[in-house]
Parts: structure tokens; C-alpha cells; sequence
């Protein structure tokens, strides 16, 4: 890989709630963004791209033309071949050739990449992996979904699939996500915890709790609301053990609960990390926070054009 002059990329973070379209450039900055509601269920991804579109075309003329345009949205999807297969997150995505119907629109280069990967790329690029060529990023978000580079490639499945962390089966019983008990994601995403919360204490949090309400109470002195992140700690450590196990990197970065969580969640990973992993691999293997903080997903939506450039190179 080899270093380039200075070049700008529009950048589009798709989600489920709220979208956003940035231009940043090469080295990291965000020169401009626009928010707005993603409104699936009424828009449908013809008028989300819309959306982008105008959005696009006011950072454009207000920051100069980009030379590429870069995608960060859920799976599953082909991201080979940038196509969107029905994340249950976006109804209405089924078989969308993003990078194809972009590509005809903005007339230049279309990287789309799952969310997860898209992460691990910007903290690789501008944070807390930067200098491995072996790492996993954990989104430990709403959902928990995972990417992973290895000898510095990101990897995927022969149809372009990113690892479905969220989706392995980690114990016999606990919250039920996509149909499956026990997943890594029912102990490590958000929505997840929130049913963690009434499976382990039923009656006491009545409705789905917020993780971030959780954080308060045990701040507070809950002892419920402690139980139930220091569970989720511990189940992320097992799973961070057993990526060390099969994949040893030399990071595993955690992205945004290790931020608004206590300390004491971080460290509560770390110990269970450290009682699940092989002791060579858990003595090479980092268990640290994303570095990049609040902008970490515009970044991520510029970053796979960024890696791909530097790839290339």
C-alpha cells in the first residue's frame, strides 16, 4: 500500500433511523454533513437515495467535487458486488445494486461496506487499530455485528458476506433475537440488553429498558441494572475470547457501549477476555474502546474508498 495525494470522497451512512451524507477527505476530515430522518417504511431506498442525492449535490457545491463515493449500511449483503439482500433493519432493500445505481447517478467509483467492516476500516485508518494488520472491530451497538481484517484484508465470505457475529449461538438460553436464544447479539447489542434486562429481572424494569437508561441506574446504585451489564460485560469478554482463539488478532476494538458504559464494563470485558482466551492469544490480543468517538460513523462511510485507494495502490 502506498501513500496518496489528498483526495476528497462523499460518504453516505445509511441506517434504519437516521441517515447521513458527508465529504471528507483522504485524510480523515469531514469537510461537510447533512442528517436527515431515513423514513424507510414511507421512502423505500428509491427516495432514501434521493435523500442522498440532494444531500450529495449541496456538499459538492458548497466543498468541490469528490472522486469517490463510499457507503456504510447493515447487512447482509454482497458487498463484492454492492449488493443490498434484505437487512431486517431496511424493509424494502432486497437485491438493490447500490453500487451500480450510484455509480449510473453520481458518474464515479462506489464502494459500499457492511457497517461493521466500514468501522473497522476508519478506526485501522485514523484510530485505535491503526498499525495491525490483524484486527476486529465489534460494533457492541444497537446490534453487535463484526469485521475483521486479516493480514491486512478485510474478510470475506465467497458471496461477499461479512461474519454474523450477532447471530452464533453463545449460550442455551437468554433473550431471543431473529429467532435464535442466547445469540452473541441478545448479550451484546442494545436491543438485546434490553430484553437481557426483564430475562434476568422479569417485572422489574416493566417495558424494554434503554441500554443508556440501564448505564444511569447502575450508575445510580441499581443493583439489577448492574447485574445486567455486568452479564453483558462477561458474555462480551467470552466472545472477545473467542475471536482472540480463532482469529488472534492484535485488537479487538469495541465500538460504542465501551463509551457510555462505566469503566467498570470495559474492565469486566477484559477480565472475562482474559479467562476465555488461550493465554498466547490473549497475551497478544488488545481489548480497547474505539478511538474516533462521535465521528466515527461519518468516518466509516468515507473509509472503505480511503482502504480501497491505499489497496490499490
Amino acid at each position: 500500500m502506498s501513500e496518496q495525494t489528498a483526495y476528497r470522497v462523499l460518504g453516505w451512512d445509511v441506517g434504519g433511523t437516521k441517515s447521513a451524507a458527508v465529504l471528507g477527505d483522504s485524510g480523515g476530515r469531514i469537510l461537510g454533513r447533512r442528517e436527515w430522518p431515513s423514513d424507510v417504511a414511507r421512502k423505500g431506498w428509491r427516495g432514501m437515495m434521493d435523500d442522498f442525492l440532494a444531500a450529495a449535490g449541496e456538499l459538492v457545491a458548497r466543498h468541490g467535487q469528490a472522486e469517490l463515493v463510499g457507503v456504510s449500511i447493515g447487512g447482509p449483503m454482497n458487498a463484492r458486488k454492492g449488493i443490498i439482500l434484505s437487512p431486517p433493519h431496511l424493509p424494502g432493500w432486497d437485491e438493490v445494486p447500490l453500487v451500480e445505481l450510484l455509480g449510473r447517478e453520481l458518474g464515479l467509483e462506489v464502494v459500499v461496506e457492511h457497517d461493521a467492516a466500514a468501522c473497522l476500516l476508519a478506526e485501522w485508518l485514523w484510530g485505535a487499530a491503526q498499525g495491525t494488520t490483524h484486527a476486529v472491530y465489534l460494533t457492541c451497538g444497537t446490534g453487535c455485528g463484526a469485521g475483521v481484517m486479516i493480514d491486512g484484508r478485510v474478510l470475506y465470505g465467497p458471496a461477499g458476506q461479512s461474519p454474523e457475529v450477532g447471530h452464533v449461538r453463545l449460550a442455551p438460553d437468554g433473550p431471543e433475537m431473529f429467532g435464535k436464544r442466547g445469540c452473541v447479539e441478545s448479550f451484546c447489542g442494545g436491543r438485546g440488553i434490553s430484553k437481557l434486562a426483564n430475562h434476568l429481572f422479569p417485572g422489574v424494569f416493566g417495558e424494554p429498558v434503554p441500554t443508556r437508561r440501564l448505564a444511569e441506574l447502575a450508575a445510580g446504585g441499581d443493583q439489577a441494572a448492574r447485574a445486567v451489564l455486568e452479564e453483558s460485560a462477561r458474555r462480551t469478554g467470552q466472545v472477545c475470547g473467542m475471536l482472540a482463539d480463532l482469529l488472534s488478532p492484535e485488537v479487538i476494538v469495541l465500538g460504542s457501549m465501551a463509551r457510555y458504559f462505566e469503566p467498570w464494563w470495559l474492565e469486566g470485558v477484559r477480565a472475562a477476555f482474559a479467562d476465555e482466551a488461550l493465554e498466547l492469544n490473549g497475551g497478544q490480543t488488545q481489548i480497547v474502546p474505539a478511538a474516533l468517538g462521535e465521528q466515527l460513523q461519518d468516518l466509516s462511510a468515507i473509509a472503505p474508498c480511503v482502504y480501497r485507494r491505499l489497496a490499490d495502490g
